[in-house]
C-alpha cells in the first residue's frame, strides 16, 4: 500500500457546533434581526447540499440556497462562510502524532464533499495540513459516493495500493471497495463485513 485518503467531518475531525455558530454569525453580521427558525433551515439546505447539488458550484449553491429558504443572500455569502468554517478546528496533539507517523509510511490525501479552502484551512490551523499531498474538496472534483472521485488518485496509483477512511458507508467506504481500493469504516458500529475504527489513532496500530 502507497497511499491513504481520508474523509475529513467525522474522519480526520469531529463535528463541531462551531459549524452552526459560523454560520450564526455571518447571518447575524447580514441581518441583525433574523430569526433562528431561519437560520436552522438555511443550516440543513447548506448541510444536505450533496442531496440536491450535481456539483459544488458557488453561484448555483447561492441560488438554490435563497429558492429553497426564501431569502437573498449577498453574492459573497458563501466565501465568507468558506472562510469562517476554516477556524472551526480544535487542538488534537495525539492526531497530529499520528497523521505525522502514516506519512513517513505512505502518501497522504484528503477527499472531500465540501469546499477545498475550507478543509485546506481547518487541517493546516490544526497544524497537520503539511502531511497531505493534495486536499481535494468537491468544488474541484465529483461529489461522493461518485466513484470518479477518486480519479485523481488513481491516475497516480494503483487501487489496490490505496486505503480509503471514512465515516459514511454509502459515501465513503463502499466506493472506495467498489473501485477496488482498500477501505476502514470509522464507526462506533460493530461490522463482520466491513474493517472498522472508532479512534483515527488507531491506525497507528493498523497500519
Amino acid at each position: 500500500m502507497k497511499a491513504i485518503i481520508f474523509d475529513v467531518d467525522n474522519t480526520l475531525i469531529d463535528w463541531q457546533d462551531e459549524f452552526i455558530f459560523a454560520l450564526k454569525k455571518l447571518l447575524k453580521e447580514i441581518d441583525p434581526f433574523i430569526k433562528e427558525e431561519k437560520i436552522k433551515e438555511i443550516d440543513y439546505v447548506i448541510d444536505s447540499n450533496e442531496s440536491y447539488l450535481k456539483e459544488l458550484n458557488k453561484e448555483i449553491f447561492l441560488k438554490e440556497i435563497k429558492k429553497r429558504c426564501n431569502i437573498e443572500l449577498p453574492d459573497d455569502f458563501l466565501d465568507k462562510l468558506i472562510d469562517y468554517q476554516g477556524d472551526c478546528f480544535y487542538e488534537d496533539k495525539e492526531l497530529i502524532d499520528t497523521i505525522k507517523y502514516l506519512s513517513k509510511k505512505y502518501d497522504l490525501y484528503v477527499i472531500s464533499n465540501w469546499f477545498t479552502e475550507t478543509q485546506k484551512k481547518r487541517l493546516e490551523n490544526m497544524g497537520i495540513g503539511k502531511y497531505f499531498k493534495k486536499i481535494i474538496g468537491a468544488d474541484i472534483n465529483y461529489f461522493k459516493p461518485d466513484k470518479r472521485c477518486f480519479d485523481i488518485i488513481l491516475r497516480m496509483y494503483n487501487p489496490n495500493e490505496c486505503m480509503y477512511i471514512g465515516d459514511k458507508l454509502y459515501l465513503d467506504v463502499i466506493p472506495a471497495l467498489e473501485v477496488g481500493m482498500h477501505a476502514i469504516w470509522k464507526t462506533k458500529e460493530k461490522s463482520s463485513e466491513y474493517k472498522t475504527i472508532e479512534n483515527i489513532n488507531e491506525l497507528k496500530n493498523i497500519l
